[in-house]
């Protein structure tokens, strides 16, 4: 029995698709696709609002004080202020946690994520130069850390992780890249 399609009369390819042909929002063949926490999105959501509050405090108050200004445009901009805030803290973690994706294999990191500009991110295991993992009192708050690979061209960061998978993705890149285990 021969190897070639009668059709087309080229030989039949390999099962796996070869990188080139992979699909661009797929991982690798040789890795298990993982999202972030589900807690992320109340980390997102809480990580906004500190960050929003302020804003949207000194825009009032700023329009308040500026008598310059119409009554009308004073008011619009305090609203545009608390309902822009209040829609991305609702409308944007849920979203971010849908996208974020990473997988970990034996000779690669890939990362896939943004909202607006979706950024794809694949890097060899060997230039992985060392791994950080971090968390922050509200990351902390709510059980989670982000692990930090450093390569010599930059750091990529895996956000929003379970304490525990954080710590897993961490030895693991570790002996993967062949990065010493100091802690």
């Amino acid at each position: 029995m021969s190897d070639v399609e009668p059709a087309t009369g080229r030989a039949d390819e390999i099962s796996s698709p070869s990188p080139a042909r992979r699909p661009a929002d797929e991982p690798t063949a040789d890795v298990v696709h993982e999202q972030l926490s589900p807690r992320a999105v109340g980390y997102w959501r809480a990580s906004l609002t500190l960050r929003l509050l302020p804003l949207a405090v000194v825009v009032t108050v700023a329009a308040l004080l500026l008598s310059s200004l119409p009554g009308g445009l004073r008011a619009a901009a305090a609203i545009v202020a608390w309902g822009g805030g209040l829609l991305a803290i609702v409308v944007v973690p849920p979203i971010r946690h849908r996208i974020w994706w990473f997988a970990i294999g034996d000779e690669e990191v890939d990362l896939h994520h943004g909202l607006l500009t979706i950024t794809r991110t694949v890097v060899p295991m060997v230039r992985v130069q060392h791994v950080d993992l971090h968390r922050g009192p509200l990351a902390e708050r709510f059980r989670l850390a982000e692990i930090e690979l450093h390569t010599a061209a930059g750091s990529l960061t895996i956000p929003a992780l379970d304490q525990e998978q954080a710590e897993r993705i961490r030895r693991q890149v570790a002996v993967l890249a062949r990065v010493p285990d100091d802690v």
